[in-house]
């Protein structure tokens, strides 16, 4: 099962001119729906006593990248929730993993950022190219497979090299 949510009206942008509705918009896309996905699936995985969960987090959740602080801190919620969701259901056999991409190369990518300004992230990290779908999807499909399955509690950086911690 994946749990890819995201969205939220918060510009990039200082975080003391993010109003509360940005704020509130961004978190509860994110944070709050990826917790409303797993509080509907566990029930039904717990009870089969297994399982595979995948969420989504993002790059911004592990390094400052100029996203929108409240995506940011919802990415990281994320992340959090991912871990602490893994320990809590470890032991009814359900796996909970997340991934955290840097930038892909999506319609929306494409239509809000600049080509230059691709190029220049791109410049930045190993490969020398943005992400793709297919990327992501991969590394999903890894995760959610049973190629996987001695893996829990872990947030794959999808991200070229990018993040080092």
């Amino acid at each position: 099962m994946a749990a890819f949510a995201g969205g939220g009206r918060a510009p990039p942008g200082p975080l003391a001119q993010t109003s509360e509705e940005e704020w509130h918009s961004t978190v509860d896309a994110n944070l709050t729906a990826t917790f409303l996905t797993l509080k509907s699936f566990l029930p039904g995985m717990i009870g089969r006593r297994g399982g595979s969960i995948v969420t989504m987090a993002s790059s911004a959740a592990r390094f400052p990248t100029g996203a929108p602080a409240p995506y940011a801190a919802a990415k990281a919620g994320v992340i959090v929730l991912t871990s602490q969701v893994a320990n809590e259901v470890g032991s009814h056999n359900v796996r909970v993993n997340c991934l955290a991409p840097h930038t892909v190369l999506v319609e929306r990518t494409r239509r809000f950022m600049p080509e230059e300004h691709q190029r220049r992230i791109a410049a930045e990290i190993p490969l020398r190219r943005l992400g793709t779908p297919e990327d992501v999807a991969l590394a999903t499909l890894f995760l959610a497979s049973e190629s996987s399955s001695w893996i829990t509690r872990v947030t794959l950086d999808v991200a070229d090299g990018k993040v080092t911690d």
